[in-house]
C-alpha cells in the first residue's frame, strides 16, 4: 500500500471544558508527513465540526489513508466513528495512534475491527513507513489485523536525539480558532519519556521509559517560529522538563541571547519538586517562567511510598515554600483515594493545599488504567466499583464518581472525600481569580465566585456554546 495523502483527524471528545482538543503528537505526524513529501489534510472536530462536514471534506480530498488520534475518553465514541467511516468509505485504510493505542495495543484491533492499522509509542517513523508500501510484517512499532485479530510488530527504537524530527507547524490545524494569542499558551515539547515508577500512571506506555531531548537549539528554534508569528505565551508539555538540571541551565542561556525578552513561559503539565532548587527556579523566572505546577499527589511519606512516588514531602513543601517566594503563580496537583490512604492522610493533602499562596489546588479522582500497578493492586486488596471499560471511557478524574474502594476507604467515605476535595480546588481558584480581579474590588470578587461555582464549572463549562460565552466575558474583565 503506497499512500500519497493522508488525512488526519481528532475525534469530537464532547464533556470536555476546553475550546477544543489539540494534538502536538498529531502535530509531529503531519510534520513528518509533509517532510517525506506526502500531502496531508486535517479536521479537528472537537471545533464542533460534525459528521457530514466530515465525510464531505474527506470526499473532496480523497485520502489512501485517514489517521485518527486516540485518547481513551470517550473511545467507545471514537470506535464507533471509526465504524461508521469504514463503512462509508471501505475503499480507505484507517490507522489509528495516540495513548489509548499505545496502552492497549492489540486489543484496540481486536475490538474495533473496522480499524486497519495501530500505532504505537512515536508515530513519526511508523506512518512514514507505512506510507511507503513497505511490508507490513516488517514495520516495527505497527499493529495490523490478522486472522484472529491485531498483530503486533514489536517496538521501534525511540527517536533520539528529537532533533532529527522537525517540530510541528499547525499549517493546517486551525491555529487561531484554538488559541487566542493574548491568553493561550501553545505547548512546547522538549523531550519524551518518563524514568520513573508511579504505581498510578500510564504515561511511560505512551511515551516510553527512555528520557530523550532536544537540544536548547532546536528549542529556541521553535519558540523563534511562532514569536514572528505573534505567539508570546508557551507551556511546555513535557512530563519531565527539568529532569536533567544542567539541560534547562542551558535553555534558559540560550533564551537570555534570543532577543525574545517579553516570553510568558509555564510548565502547566507539572515538573517534580525534587528535580528543580531555588537557583533553577529563579534563573528560569529572569528569562521569562512565570508559572509552574508542581505534581504532589499526597500530603505525607507515607502515601508517596505507597504511590511509588520517588520523593519526600519535606522536598516537596520546599520548593513550593521558594517558587511562592520568587513569584511564581504556581499549580497543586494532588489524587485522592490513593492505595493505603486514609481520611487523615487525606487531610493533609488538604492542609498543604491551603497553606501556601498558590492559583489552584486541583484534586483528582485517581482512575486505575490497565497495565499499571494501581490496577494489579485494586483487583489483589480493593474493589473495583464500576467495570474498567465504562469508567475509562468517562475518565472521571473531575467527578465525585469512585470507580474502586479499598479497606482504608469505603465508597461513603470516597464520595465524601471527592466532595470535600473539589470544594477545596474550588476555594483555591476563588482565592486566585479575586487576585486576578481585584483592580474591580467588590465586582471581582463576585464574578471570581461565580466563575468558581460548581454549576459554572462542572455543567456550563462542558458546553459547547455557554463555555465560550463565559471565557469570553472572563478575557474582557481581565483586559480591563
Amino acid at each position: 500500500m503506497v499512500c500519497k495523502k493522508v488525512f488526519l483527524l481528532t475525534p469530537p471528545y464532547k464533556g470536555t471544558r476546553v475550546k477544543g482538543v489539540f494534538s502536538a503528537g498529531l502535530g509531529y505526524v503531519a510534520e513528518s508527513l509533509k517532510t517525506a513529501g506526502i500531502e496531508y489534510d486535517i479536521c479537528n472536530m472537537s471545533l464542533g465540526y460534525d459528521y457530514k462536514y466530515l465525510k464531505n471534506k474527506i470526499n473532496e480530498f480523497a485520502p489512501e489513508l485517514i489517521g485518527i488520534s486516540v485518547m481513551t475518553y470517550r473511545y467507545k465514541q471514537t470506535y464507533e466513528l471509526i465504524k461508521t467511516l469504514k463503512n462509508d468509505f471501505p475503499q480507505i485504510k484507517i490507522v489509528a495512534g495516540g495513548p489509548h493505542i499505545s496502552l492497549f495495543r492489540e486489543e484496540v484491533l481486536t475490538a474495533c475491527p473496522q480499524l486497519d492499522f495501530g500505532i504505537v509509542l512515536e508515530g513519526e517513523e511508523t506512518i512514514v513507513e507505512l506510507c511507503s508500501g513497505a511490508e507490513l510484517e516488517s514495520i516495527k512499532g505497527l499493529i495490523y489485523q490478522g486472522a484472529e485479530g491485531g498483530v503486533y510488530n514489536g517496538d521501534r527504537p525511540f527517536i533520539d536525539p528529537l532533533d532529527e524530527i522537525a517540530f510541528p507547524k499547525y499549517e493546517k490545524f486551525e491555529m487561531e480558532r484554538i488559541f487566542n494569542k493574548e491568553i493561550n499558551s501553545l505547548p512546547i515539547v522538549s523531550s519524551r519519556g518518563c524514568p520513573f515508577a508511579c504505581v498510578y500512571c500510564s504515561v511511560k506506555f505512551a511515551v516510553g521509559c527512555n528520557f530523550r531531548v532536544r537540544s536548547p537549539e532546536s528549542i529556541i528554534k521553535e519558540l523563534k517560529y511562532w514569536y514572528d508569528k505573534g505567539y508570546k505565551r508557551f507551556s511546555f508539555a513535557d512530563d519531565n522538563f527539568t529532569l536533567k538540571k544542567q539541560r534547562i541551565v542551558d535553555l534558559c542561556e540560550a533564551l537570555k541571547q534570543s532577543g525574545m525578552n517579553d516570553l510568558k513561559l509555564s510548565c502547566d503539565n507539572g515538573i517534580r519538586a525534587d528535580k528543580v532548587d531555588r537557583d533553577l527556579l529563579k534563573l528560569m523566572k529572569d528569562v521569562g517562567f512565570y508559572r509552574i505546577a508542581f505534581g504532589v499527589e499526597a500530603g505525607n511519606n507515607k502515601v508517596l511510598k505507597q504511590l511509588k512516588k520517588s520523593e519526600n514531602i519535606e522536598t516537596i513543601t520546599a520548593r513550593i515554600e521558594e517558587a511562592c517566594e520568587l513569584g511564581y503563580e504556581m499549580d497543586l496537583f494532588f489524587l485522592v483515594g490513593s492505595p493505603r490512604e486514609t481520611w487523615e492522610d487525606l487531610q493533609d493533602s488538604f492542609d498543604i493545599a491551603l497553606k501556601y499562596p498558590i492559583g489552584s489546588a486541583y484534586f483528582y479522582n485517581i482512575i486505575p488504567f490497565p497495565h499499571t500497578e494501581l490496577f494489579d493492586w485494586i483487583k489483589e486488596k480493593g474493589k473495583f466499583l464500576k467495570n474498567p471499560e465504562d469508567y475509562l471511557d468517562d475518565y472521571p478524574i473531575l467527578d465525585n464518581v469512585p470507580v474502586f474502594e479499598t479497606p482504608e476507604m469505603s465508597f461513603e467515605l470516597r464520595k465524601k472525600a471527592l466532595k470535600k476535595a473539589f470544594g477545596i480546588t474550588r476555594k483555591t481558584m476563588y482565592r486566585a481569580w479575586t487576585n486576578r480581579l481585584s483592580k474591580l474590588g467588590v465586582l471581582g470578587k463576585i464574578l471570581a465566585y461565580i466563575y468558581t461555582r460548581t454549576f459554572v464549572q462542572d455543567v456550563l463549562l462542558r458546553n459547547k456554546i455557554t463555555r465560550k460565552i463565559i471565557y469570553g466575558v472572563a478575557w474582557l474583565f481581565i483586559k480591563k
